[in-house]
């Protein structure tokens, strides 16, 4: 990676005493995403890391010096999503910063962004036996190659499982699993001051993308929607998002993505009606046809999260077969 040449404006803010916002830029969502500076003396503490870009990595290394830290000492990741992790090998590993992350990140990685061939012939069967043409299929199969760009992993120096005390900073936060959007989500919540780091978890204009696939876990929509209710009993002061703004009524915010969801699972068994359907034709009656192929698969796994949570739920019954997944009314 070459540093040469990149300019940028510092986009650091202090959004809590002693915690630093820093907007990094991605190309997708709304095209920013939120990591935080913990600085205490010479040292300082990062949650999530942005893409291993250069213009994002030099953002990060200005940040630091313009707070006087000489040594990142501690790196915690909310999820292994490239705008969340991908720099986590610049940042961590020997001789450089404590990476702290999920255990069910942990075998995310390898085979998503190291040696993808098992999981792009893995994804190319999901998408196969869920409707998807086999010409698509094999495109959208191979989507996962272009993120490997931006990512430079790093070995986890902790492997948390949640309900654990870390020091970020001069702040004690506690870890808190909210899997759904990823099967090792982490939110960090500082009950003295009533902060909740929310990660891609609670955002304040974005739903976070639920969905089923080889990676995920059995019935994440029900995870999430389980994890949002946690979160909002914990009554913070103040939500800091990894997309977006800070905001403080996570009560509304909370209700708004639970309702928006239970109003998507009516919709799909509406679309289901007596008729026998693939994910796929499930979701391009729920969303309409996509040009983007990132955005494709985003649709389908989504869909199938919300079939996923209905069959559960005893709504719609699951049909499989070596070939196919095939979904209809109850």
């Amino acid at each position: 990676m070459d540093n040469a040449g990149v300019a940028i404006e510092l986009a650091l803010s202090e959004v809590a005493a002693g915690v630093f916002e820093l907007r990094l830029p991605i190309p997708f969502e709304d095209g920013l995403v939120n990591v935080f500076v913990f600085p205490d003396g010479r040292e300082a503490d990062l949650l999530d890391c942005g893409m291993n870009s250069d213009e994002s990595v030099e953002a990060i290394q200005r940040a630091l010096r313009q707070l006087g830290a000489h040594r990142l000492r501690r790196l915690v990741v909310t999820h292994i999503h490239p705008d969340h992790y991908g720099a986590a090998g610049t940042f961590a590993g020997d001789g450089l910063a404590d990476l702290y992350i999920h255990r069910l990140e942990v075998p995310l990685v390898h085979p998503r962004y190291v040696e993808l061939e098992h999981l792009v012939e893995e994804v190319l069967h999901y998408l196969l036996v869920n409707g998807v043409p086999a010409d698509e299929a094999e495109v959208l199969s191979n989507s996962q190659r272009a993120l490997s760009q931006v990512v430079k992993t790093a070995e986890p120096s902790v492997q948390l499982d949640g309900a654990e005390s870390i020091e970020m900073g001069s702040r004690r936060l506690r870890v808190e699993w909210t899997p759904g959007h990823s099967p090792g989500h982490i939110c960090l919540y500082d009950s003295a001051d009533g902060l909740l780091f929310a990660g891609d978890h609670v955002l304040p204009e974005l739903s976070p993308n639920i969905g089923l696939h080889p990676q995920s876990t059995p019935d994440p929509l029900h995870e999430y929607l389980e994890g949002l209710r946690r979160m909002a009993a914990h009554k913070p002061k103040l939500v800091l998002p990894a997309h977006g703004r800070p905001f403080s009524d996570i009560a509304s915010r909370v209700d708004a993505l639970i309702s928006h969801h239970q109003r998507r699972m009516d919709q799909i068994v509406e679309i289901i009606g007596r008729e026998e359907k693939s994910g796929w034709q499930v979701a391009l009656d729920l969303w309409g046809p996509r040009d983007n192929f990132y955005e494709k698969r985003l649709a389908l796994q989504e869909g199938l999260a919300h079939l996923q949570a209905l069959a559960v739920e005893g709504r719609v019954s699951k049909s499989v077969t070596p070939g196919s997944v095939r979904w209809r009314h109850a």
